[in-house]
C-alpha cells in the first residue's frame, strides 16, 4: 500500500483546523488565526506516529491526551492553562464525532462480515467531506473577521490634534471601557502612540500626571493640553472637544486600524 506522506499531513491539518475551529466556536473563545494554524500543524505532525513503526510508543492514548492538550495550550496561552482543559475536552469530543459520522459512512461502501470483521478499503466520500471542513473554516473565520471589521468600523473615529500650527490626523477607537480622566481638570484622556509626534518634543514643566489602573496593572501617564483636539465621527462633521492627550510607547492596533484610544469622554 502506497502512502502519500504529503497528502497524508494536508488532509489531517485540514482536520485539525476543522475541529479546532468547531471546538473555540463551541466554547465562545475568540482565537487568532496564525495560532490555530500553528495548533494544527503540530496536529498534523503528530500523524506521522500512526504511519512510522518506530514511532508506535507515541499512539498511547495518555500521550494523545497530552498532545491535544498542548495543541489547545498554543491557541490559549499558559496563562489561560484551565480554559485549555477544557477546550481539550470539547476538541475531542468533536474528534469522536467526525470519527463516528465517517465510519457511519464509510459503511456504505465497505463490507462487513461477522468472520473477517471490518476493513476499510474504500472512501470515495472523504473528498466530500474534506471539501465541507474547508468551506466551513473559511465561513467560520470571513464571518470573524467581518464582525471584527463591523466593530472596528463602528467605533472608529477620524481625531486631528493642533499642535504649535501643526495637525496630525489620527484614527481613534472608542473604548467603551475607558472612564480615564485627568484628577484636576477632569478632562477625558486621549491614549496616542508616541511615534505620531516623533517630530514634536513636548514641554515637561506643564505635564499632567494620571494614575490608571487595570487588571494586574497600575501606574501614571504622561498627560498634556494642546491647542486644539477635533473628532469627527464618519457622516458627520467636525467638533471640538476639551482633551488631554496621553502618548504611550505601545502599538495600540497590530492591524493598525487605529492609534488612539479615546474615552467615553471624548466622545
Amino acid at each position: 500500500m502506497e502512502i502519500y506522506l504529503d497528502v497524508v499531513l494536508i488532509e489531517n491539518f485540514i482536520v485539525d483546523l476543522f475541529l479546532l475551529s468547531i471546538t473555540f466556536n463551541v466554547i465562545r473563545v475568540e482565537v487568532k488565526n496564525k495560532k490555530l494554524v500553528l495548533s494544527s500543524i503540530l496536529g498534523a505532525i503528530y500523524t506521522m506516529v500512526m504511519i512510522f513503526p518506530t514511532l508506535s510508543f507515541f499512539s498511547f492514548m495518555p500521550i494523545q491526551f497530552c498532545v491535544a492538550y498542548f495543541m489547545s495550550l498554543i491557541i490559549m496561552g499558559k496563562e489561560r492553562w484551565k480554559m485549555a482543559i477544557k477546550s481539550t475536552a470539547v476538541f475531542l469530543i468533536a474528534s469522536v464525532t467526525l470519527s463516528g459520522i465517517c465510519f457511519y459512512l464509510a459503511e456504505f461502501e465497505n463490507s462487513y462480515t461477522f468472520c473477517n470483521g471490518f476493513s476499510i478499503n474504500n472512501f470515495s466520500l472523504k473528498s466530500l467531506v474534506l471539501a465541507l471542513m474547508i468551506i466551513y473554516i473559511i465561513y467560520f473565520r470571513a464571518i470573524s473577521y467581518f464582525r471584527e471589521r463591523s466593530v472596528i468600523n463602528n467605533f472608529t473615529f477620524d481625531v486631528e490634534i493642533y499642535i504649535d500650527d501643526i495637525k496630525y490626523l489620527i484614527k481613534g477607537f472608542l473604548d467603551t471601557g475607558n472612564e480615564l480622566r485627568e484628577p484636576i481638570t477632569n478632562l477625558p484622556c486621549i491614549i496616542i502612540e508616541e511615534r505620531l509626534f516623533y517630530n514634536y518634543k513636548f514641554n515637561e514643566d506643564k505635564v499632567y500626571y494620571i494614575n490608571y489602573s487595570a487588571i494586574g496593572y497600575e501606574g501614571k501617564l504622561k498627560g498634556f493640553k494642546v491647542d486644539r483636539v477635533m473628532i469627527r465621527e464618519e457622516g458627520k462633521d467636525f467638533r471640538e472637544v476639551k482633551a488631554i492627550i496621553c502618548p504611550c510607547k505601545d502599538i495600540l492596533s497590530r492591524e493598525k486600524d487605529f492609534n488612539a484610544l479615546l474615552s467615553r469622554g471624548v466622545v
